[in-house]
């Protein structure tokens, strides 16, 4: 994909120029600093938005992509509530175990990474017959010790899994691929004829910060996520926009439902935002020593961007506290050091004064907190 012939990756319109582009340092799903610039392109039809293809795609998923291997147990910490932590995969195995899983299902992990979600449904549906698939094999010696070899599939799922699977679940995967139509009618054609797909995506609108994540190289609005499961005859039982913090969560079934009714989509205001973000960051002049709260993905937007010296970032996920990010320690935020003059909200600024406003016994005396929408 190139800026002299941008086609929308769902509907195929035609995409004049990208509605924002800044020459980065641009971010991944997974925190890396890589060296493109940050573009999106917005589809005037369907309402989709979309990212360019990182060079050497396929090498970065198979190689590098290496989601939640470099820390022993990591998980993506979902929600911190009344001191009460909620992990990524612990909830997604929530959601899935809430389907209605017939006795004896056979379920497809579909770009499974570890795993760890449908692990945990296993564990508590000792009946189910778990299926792992991925575009890496970095992942096979997590696999092997609970799922049989030849439930196993990378690079291309076999001829033999058509018609399969009772149930297919594709956590945060479309947003990744060149093509989610093809994936996703690849996807149905597994699905036995009452099979049902249990997909999650992020929500752009609901967690802006989706936009800039340069290996998301789709950002689905309502409209065109409705689009794409329809052009994969996929049928539609739900969009959910409440289940998940930030994300759609989808369930569809085989089989054509209604056409979606399009439209042209509302991340308009959201990239103004972050242009008034990205500018607020590069002229910020917080008071040193400085503290990042949050080893996300937004502290780490605004890491790589700071001409300050940073101290260290401060998050409540325990299988971060004791490594190091970019270079800096993370800590927890009790371990703030004192001298620390200004803390950072690296938060998605439409939670970030609700997640700071209590529990911040541990500020410094003399600190402040600064927030990134001013």
């Amino acid at each position: 994909m190139n800026d002299r012939s941008v086609y929308c990756r769902v509907c195929n319109a035609s995409i004049d120029a990208p509605a924002f582009d800044d020459p980065g340092p641009s971010l991944s799903s997974i925190r890396t600093v890589l060296p493109v610039p940050t573009q999106v392109f917005l589809c005037g039809s369907c309402g989709h938005a979309q990212s360019p293809d990182l060079p050497d795609l396929d090498e970065f998923y198979d190689t590098q992509y290496r989601i939640s291997l470099d820390i022993d147990g990591h998980d993506q910490l979902y929600e911190n509530k009344a001191g009460e932590r909620m992990f990524r995969t612990d909830y997604q195995a929530e959601l899935v175990s809430a389907l209605d899983i017939p006795n004896g299902a056979k379920v497809l992990d579909f770009g499974a990474g570890k795993a760890t979600t449908l692990q945990k449904v296993v564990k508590q549906r000792p009946d189910i017959v778990p299926h792992v698939f991925d575009v890496s094999e970095d992942y096979v010696t997590h696999w092997r010790e609970w799922v049989a070899e030849e439930n196993q599939a990378t690079y291309s799922m076999p001829t033999s899994w058509t018609g399969r699977f009772d149930l297919i679940t594709a956590h945060f995967v479309a947003e990744h691929v060149p093509n989610p139509a093809a994936v996703l009618a690849d996807i149905r054609r597994c699905l036995a004829p009452n099979g049902r797909l249990f997909l999650s995506v992020p929500d752009a609108e609901a967690n802006s910060g989706d936009l800039l994540v340069v290996d998301h190289l789709n950002h689905f609005s309502a409209s065109s996520l409705a689009r794409v499961l329809y052009d994969a005859d996929l049928s539609v039982h739900t969009i959910d926009r409440d289940a998940f913090h930030g994300a759609f969560a989808v369930t569809a079934v085989p089989g054509v439902g209604e056409p979606p009714k399009m439209t042209s989509g509302s991340f308009d205001k959201a990239l103004a935002s972050w242009r008034a973000i990205l500018a607020r960051i590069s002229d910020l002049q917080p008071a040193a020593p400085v503290a990042i709260y949050g080893a996300g993905f937004y502290g780490s937007v605004l890491a790589a961007r700071m001409s300050n010296d940073l101290t260290c970032f401060l998050d409540r996920n325990p299988y971060l506290q004791g490594q190091t990010h970019l270079g800096v320690p993370v800590l927890a935020p009790e371990d703030c050091p004192k001298e620390v003059a200004t803390v950072i909200a690296g938060l998605n600024p439409e939670r970030a004064r609700d997640i700071l406003s209590t529990n911040v016994d541990w500020l410094p005396a003399t600190a402040s907190i600064v927030f990134l929408e001013g």
